[in-house]
């Protein structure tokens, strides 16, 4: 393609992962999610909100920050210890409890979405019971999030490897969000996930493409157990040894146009979401990875009109 992606996208980032110490210190969090709120190379951003006196003010930031759609993630949900799945009364309780919380952060920052995952157990531990759970959390939360106007978001994450959740294939992630049967909840596909759940890109695309509302870019480690990054842990794009590099991009990004996700007339989000470099500052692996996703761009080929 030789337009420009933002033509087609609004390229976006993740913050938390940029700013690893954020989340275990509300004064650093603020800091620098109000400074990342007004960085000129983003339209769109996914954040949560620190806890404490600073919520008020940081929100304030992001809704006049001239970004748009604007995602709340829940990142601060502890989901390896209560799962929006779990069959326990209390458990269910004290997830909607916290999920509540969120909700009213996400209005504040004036989110249009709020991302979500489902939490364990894995698909071979679980019960028919789980799925109903999470079909049950899943109503609640859309009812939640309605009068907001704010998109419930399911994330696609592994079964077996690191998160070990439920959901789960994108197959059956679209099936249960056809079992929710909410108006106003689709899918954020996370690109990075998709070598973890063994998964083809291009097919994983085809599949969630009906309720198909953000998009991640981002990496993941797989051959090197020692390495810090394996897992679900966001090296950037084209670390070493890593799943995606320009190549798997130019996939994704062939298939998001396709699937007319990416589009001059209704522009697709397309969100980055990656750790820094070792060794190298946020703006200096920001500054790679978009480099890479413009290289990939390049590469990925014009529709051919009927």
């Amino acid at each position: 393609m030789k337009e420009s992606l933002r033509d087609y996208a609004r390229l976006g980032l993740v913050h938390h992962m940029l700013y690893g110490k954020s989340l275990a210190d509300s004064a650093e969090h603020a800091r620098t999610l109000q400074d990342f709120a007004r960085r000129a190379d983003i339209e769109t951003l996914d954040c949560c909100l620190p806890y404490g006196p600073l919520r008020e003010p940081t929100a304030k930031v992001i809704r006049e920050s001239g970004k748009v759609r604007n995602v709340f993630a829940t990142h601060h949900f502890p989901l390896r210890k209560i799962s929006f799945c779990s069959t326990l009364p209390a458990d269910q309780a004290q997830a909607r409890l916290i999920a509540a919380d969120m909700v009213d952060q996400a209005a504040l920052m004036g989110a249009t979405g709020f991302i979500f995952a489902s939490g364990g157990p894995r698909p071979r531990e679980a019960k028919p019971e789980n799925y109903q759970a999470f079909v049950e959390f899943c109503r609640w939360l859309c009812a939640k999030l309605k009068p907001h106007g704010i998109k419930a978001l399911l994330e696609p994450f592994d079964m077996e490897v690191d998160k070990c959740f439920l959901m789960g294939t994108t197959k059956k992630c679209m099936e249960i969000l056809d079992e929710v049967g909410a108006d106003n909840i689709g899918i954020e596909l996370d690109v990075a996930h998709l070598p973890i759940m063994g998964e083809d890109i291009a097919e994983a695309i085809r599949t969630v493409a009906p309720r198909l509302d953000r998009v991640h870019l981002g990496n993941a480690m797989l051959k090197d157990k020692s390495d810090p990054f394996y897992g679900d842990n966001h090296p950037p794009i084209g670390y070493p040894g890593g799943e995606i590099d320009v190549p798997e991009l130019v996939v994704a990004l062939q298939a998001l146009l396709e699937v007319g996700f990416l589009s001059r007339e209704n522009r697709g989000d397309v969100v980055l979401e990656l750790n820094p470099f070792p060794g190298k500052t946020v703006d200096e692996s920001v500054a790679d990875n978009f480099a890479r996703v413009q290289a990939a761009w390049a590469q990925v080929q014009p529709l051919v009109a009927a």
